[in-house]
């Protein structure tokens, strides 16, 4: 279930937005404007040097645009390390980042950081009050957490969450056939 252009649009709204309300540097602007343009490559090399920035907010931000480089380009490894350099340099937590941390988690078959991932995010989104969060986000996520306690062999688990998920969003066909396929567990 993992949307990746819708997604990741959004999240590189929100990060050009935080960038630019947060006036950064030359360089990040340069490097957003090359991620949008699609030269990866030239967005990671820009982002890399900026993350070296004694500015730790700067830096912070650098990360998070090396991550959605390294995405862009299926380096979901290295796309991982940089959101988490990110949070590292105390880079705002979103659901946005959580949600790329977890796919990008699934992406290398790291289904247990995948799953903390899902679930941080979830729980931050939980937290916001008053926040608009993207329930089509949320619901992706709620999914994509089911997928990963399959993937753990964590059965009861994922018997849970799609039941829970199921009353949520009860039109959801795939989900339906998820449930099926989890009553033979």
């Amino acid at each position: 279930m993992m949307k990746k252009g819708k997604m990741v649009c959004a999240a590189a709204a929100v990060w050009l937005a935080a960038c630019m309300l947060g006036g950064c540097a030359n360089a990040l602007k340069e490097g957003t404007e090359a991620l949008e343009q699609g030269d990866y490559q030239k967005a990671r090399e820009i982002f890399q040097t900026a993350a070296g920035d004694e500015d730790q907010e700067k830096a912070a931000e650098a990360f998070r645009g090396l991550g959605m480089a390294c995405y862009e380009a299926e380096d979901y490894s290295a796309a991982l390390e940089a959101f988490q350099a990110a949070l590292d340099q105390g880079a705002d937590q979103t659901v946005q980042i959580y949600n790329l941390m977890g796919i990008c988690g699934m992406k290398t078959e790291d289904y247990e950081s995948a799953l903390e991932f899902f679930q941080a995010g979830l729980a931050l989104a939980d937290s916001a009050s008053g926040e608009e969060t993207d329930q089509e986000l949320i619901q992706e996520m709620r999914y994509n957490e089911i997928v990963c306690c399959e993937r753990n062999a964590d059965w009861e688990s994922a018997k849970q969450k799609i039941a829970g998920y199921l009353e949520d969003y009860p039109g959801d066909e795939t989900a339906q056939k998820e449930a099926e396929f989890l009553e033979t567990r």
